[in-house]
């Protein structure tokens, strides 16, 4: 081998090395071909690009400035507060930078943090009217114009099924604050700056949160007049316009803010002005202009989709965002809105596969995963749901609605405690929601706080006297202090005013079955169901109250109907699966809970169904597989952990394993009296009787009329020495079941003690 082999060795590689780098991508064409997407309005897709320079270069400031301009014009204020608090952290001399991370940072109530960015600024420059702006906004924890226009935007661009949000268009939230320093800090800025725009709106916008309406008016005219085409000034009076119920007089300003800045953007503004205005010819026309033009076609057709499904033709709407699609594959708010269309349309697949498309271009998307867990809500995926609502909060620093379906799934779920969590956050955010309020009294009442209960449905019954929802309150309410004739009448109240109030028919069926009147349960169920075109959620609705009223005939017809209409819907394979198990149709009910298991591979409550009917039909091998198969995918599964550790110690091995699994099931469910003798009786077995002794006096106490129970007792009293007990046990169980499973094993013990 020649002796300089390996320095030629070192040198090829050095050489290769060279030839690598030069082929290395350059950030510097990413950030270009980003600006031009920027330029045809193609944010997304400058978002791509902007964080593949980054990818080379995540150090340089200037981009990260730019990829947080490029989220802000995506609508995606999350990113972008992430994106400029990176650059102003990398570029700590530009003041600009600092005061956009502030304002952003003000946006997401993160007060402090704004203030922090205000001194820094002021460090650069004591004289900046900006920083002073925000530094009076951060005293004073208020959302800016911009944060409100921002808001309104998004809104629009929103699933146009929403329409229901339209009514909080430019609502600008208080937050307790400072604000006699933010005042005094807002005049200072005027006064060093008389001409000031910026520094009248700031002042105009702390008199708008204050409730000082008049002054907030006056300010932001002074401002227009100042500069009577200013882009900002013309957009903050609309809003307010908007804002305070004077939608005719914002026309003008919205049409000053498109003619003056002549951009896309401005442009879209005035077009979502129309839609708001219900001026939907206007919007139309506006939005057509702009699909003419290849820069802004993809934005428009979106918007103009949106349009055309918010006035009932969802049709065209799906035309439309078909022909972005085909043109643009990786635009996210097409996907998104083709989500939500397939997602009313009911084709739940098709749509979490547009979601997913969407989340493949921007893994960032909030509304992404937000649709994806309303997705996962409607198919009945609880679990599913709950991750992807989790994801939002995540990203979003505003989460409200987030928070409050996490709310509700948690309270089905009987999980109070999260429930009550999300409720107190999203009132945090929201403390005039309805919404949330409606989740506390349900959330008091969960946990067992009557009294919080009453008090926070007093409230909602001073400002709701009349609305379905406190009536269903009231009726849960009046339930929780068996006052079951009052709750009846509160929910009639109820259906007085929304005759297919499927909670206020629930309430009621539930009432009339426990108090012996199936009959007119049933009857009034039939008579919903009979009145039109039933909805799924009736028809499930009317399978539970045909089995709890013993009418397993019409019970199966109607859930088999539920089915049929919507066949992603798992309820309906559950109810129909505990159906025939009820009715020892084992087979048939095995294979509902496999059709939820081939839609949903991962449902804990379909395999463990599955689990227990096999474990009933004595195939003890194939059940304890299913509960293994259960437990790795849920770890605290309660039901099957029990059910496993029961094999276990039924079969006296794996002891260790099956204590672990009977303590994970007693912590989720110490109220249990099967689990709790579960785990006495294992550790009888494991020769720990003096530990065991506790809850199997407790199980016996509960059900003193169950022979295993006594036996269990009986053998757990024998083996710690307390033998006339155990003899009193274990002859208990004998009287009451002579033959129950373990007779002979307590007659030998009998016998054993010479009993």
């Amino acid at each position: 081998m020649p002796k300089n082999f390996f320095r030629s060795i070192v040198i090829a590689s050095s050489i290769l090395a060279a030839a690598s780098a030069c082929r290395k991508p350059n950030a510097d064409e990413h950030v270009r071909r980003a600006e031009t997407y920027i330029d045809q309005a193609r944010y997304s897709e400058a978002i791509v690009e902007f964080r593949a320079a980054l990818q080379i270069d995540p150090r340089n400031g200037e981009v990260r400035q730019k990829l947080g301009d490029a989220y802000l014009r995506a609508s995606d204020g999350d990113g972008a507060l992430r994106e400029y608090v990176r650059a102003a952290d990398l570029l700590p001399g530009n003041i600009k930078v600092q005061i956009s991370a502030g304002g952003l940072l003000l946006l997401a109530h993160q007060f402090e943090d704004a203030r922090t960015r205000a001194q820094k600024a002021l460090a650069i420059d004591a004289q900046n009217v900006n920083a002073q702006i925000l530094l009076g906004n951060a005293l004073a924890g208020l959302k800016d114009f911009d944060g409100a226009v921002a808001e309104y935007e998004d809104v629009i661009a929103q699933d146009p099924t929403r329409n229901a949000a339209y009514a909080n268009l430019g609502a600008i939230q208080f937050a307790q604050g400072k604000r006699d320093e933010a005042e005094a800090t807002f005049k200072k800025a005027i006064d060093g700056a008389p001409r000031s725009l910026d520094a009248r709106l700031a002042m105009a916008n702390f008199y708008w949160a204050s409730g000082r309406l008049p002054e907030a008016e006056r300010m932001l005219e002074d401002a227009h007049d100042i500069d009577p085409k200013n882009v900002i000034a013309n957009r903050a009076l609309g809003v307010f316009y908007m804002a305070t119920g004077r939608t005719t007089a914002a026309e003008p300003y919205f049409k000053a803010v498109a003619a003056a800045a002549d951009t896309t953007s401005a442009k879209l503004t005035l077009a979502e002005y129309y839609v708001v205005a219900n001026r939907h010819d206007d919007a139309r026309a506006a939005l057509q202009e702009l699909a003419r033009s290849d820069a802004s076609y993809a934005v428009a057709t979106v918007r103009l989709a949106a349009l055309d499904a918010l006035d009932g033709d969802r049709a065209q709407a799906q035309k439309r965002v078909s022909e972005v699609l085909a043109k643009y594959p990786k635009d996210v708010p097409a996907h998104l809105l083709n989500a939500g269309l397939l997602l009313v349309d009911r084709k739940r697949e098709e749509a979490l596969a547009s979601v997913n498309a969407a989340l493949a271009a921007d893994p960032n998307s909030a509304r992404g995963y937000f649709l994806s867990g309303q997705i996962f809500e409607a198919s009945d995926r609880t679990k599913e749901a709950i991750g992807a609502y989790e994801k939002v909060l995540s990203l979003e620093s505003h989460p409200f609605a987030a928070e409050l379906e996490l709310a509700r799934l948690h309270l089905l779920a009987g999980e109070t405690d999260k429930s009550l969590a999300c409720t107190q956050q999203a009132l945090s955010m929201q403390p005039q929601s309805p919404e949330a309020h409606n989740l506390l009294v349900r959330d008091y009442l969960a946990s067992g706080q009557l009294d919080k209960a009453r008090a926070e449905l007093a409230r909602l019954e001073v400002a709701f006297p009349h609305a379905t929802g406190v009536f269903n309150l009231r009726a849960l309410t009046q339930l929780a202090s068996r006052q079951v004739d009052l709750a009846r009448q509160s929910y009639n109240r109820a259906l007085d005013g929304s005759p297919k109030d499927l909670e206020a028919l629930d309430g009621l069926a539930r009432i009339d079955v426990m108090n012996g009147r199936a009959k007119e349960a049933t009857a009034r169920i039939e008579a919903a169901v009979n009145r039109g075109e039933a909805s799924v959620d009736l028809l499930l609705l009317a399978g539970r109250t045909y089995a709890a009223a013993g009418d397993f005939d019409k019970s199966e017809t109607v859930l088999r109907r539920a089915i049929d209409d919507d066949p992603s819907r798992l309820q309906g394979y559950n109810l129909l699966g505990q159906l025939y198990a009820r009715q020892n149709r084992i087979e048939e009910a095995k294979t509902r809970f496999q059709d939820v298991l081939k839609r949903d591979p991962k449902s804990v409550p379909a395999d463990t169904m599955l689990a227990m009917l096999l474990e009933g039909q004595g195939r003890m091998a194939e059940a304890e597989k299913e509960y293994r198969h259960i437990l790795a995918l849920e770890p605290q599964a309660a039901v099957a952990a029990n059910n496993l550790a029961w094999i276990y110690v039924a079969g006296n091995r794996n002891l260790d394993e099956a204590l672990q699994l009977a303590q994970t099931a007693h912590q989720a469910l110490p109220a249990d009296v099967q689990v709790t003798d579960t785990l006495g009786w294992i550790y009888v077995r494991k020769n720990m009787a003096s530990r065991g002794v506790e809850q199997l006096e407790a199980c016996t106490r509960k059900m003193p009329k169950d022979a295993l129970f006594q036996y269990h007792l009986g053998i757990a009293y024998m083996k710690t020495g307390k033998y006339d007990k155990a003899t009193q046990s274990l002859k208990q169980a004998l009287s009451l079941e002579p033959d129950f499973e373990g007779a002979a094993d307590a007659r030998k013990a009998l016998t054993t003690m010479g009993a």
